[in-house]
């Protein structure tokens, strides 16, 4: 694809078709993503790459804690209280995709549980630190890498979720992956080939105009 087009094309997938992605292409897509920029080249990343028999395992233990009232404790804090602004850009987008689930029918799981299932993801992708590591820079090159995971996804027809879900229970994830005892868990990315049909995936996502975001601009004056 032209990259305008991976930029502006990739979207959250909320509906998998069950068709299984090959391990070499997920192998192709994660050698790409390597070459995402870190701090001093630390490349801090450790990747979990869950198919098969043990995503099934992973998926029961999701959807146990999703009938719990176990609270998540993950390793990294959440974002509380949203400002106003922010918060609203939040309402507007649920608004829009709460239309298109309905849209979708009975046919889409639950929030909660369509979570839990990943959406019917194939695959997942644990995303992973060193525990000593201070948060803020570890959590920031991880957001690097699996920003070009996304998009490496998209551009060879599969569809990615991030989710931040699927980490909010890290004591867990150590057990079901016990070479990750010593890690911290960032973030979760579900992987597969996107339902293209579903309302889910079609609805049209908004955005801040861009005055919004840069709300200035150094000009060079001409003058000068």
């Amino acid at each position: 694809m032209e990259f305008e087009s991976v930029i502006r094309g990739r979207r959250s997938i909320r509906r998998y078709k069950a068709e299984p992605v090959p391990q070499e292409l997920i192998r192709e897509i994660l050698d790409e993503a390597r070459w995402s920029p870190s701090w001093a080249n630390t490349q801090v990343w450790n990747i979990y790459v869950l198919t098969g028999a043990a995503l099934e395992r992973l998926k029961v233990a999701y959807r146990q804690l999703a009938l719990s009232e176990v609270r998540g404790a993950p390793d990294f804090r959440s974002q509380g209280e949203w400002p106003a602004h922010l918060a609203a850009r939040t309402k507007q987008l649920i608004d829009v995709r709460s239309a298109a689930a309905r849209e979708d029918g009975p046919a889409l799981a639950p929030a909660m549980a369509g979570m839990a299932e990943l959406y019917g993801a194939p695959c997942l992708l644990l995303f992973a630190v060193e525990e000593s590591l201070i948060a803020d820079y570890a959590c920031f090159d991880t957001g690097m890498i699996v920003q070009s995971l996304c998009l490496a996804a998209h551009d060879k027809g599969l569809g990615a979720c991030i989710m931040a879900r699927t980490v909010r229970h890290p004591d867990m994830l150590r057990e079901v992956l016990p070479e990750a005892a010593d890690k911290h868990f960032v973030i979760g990315v579900a992987l597969g080939y996107p339902d293209m049909e579903a309302p889910i995936n079609q609805f049209q996502r908004p955005r801040a105009p861009l005055k919004e975001l840069v709300p200035s601009c150094i000009s060079q004056n001409n003058g000068a």
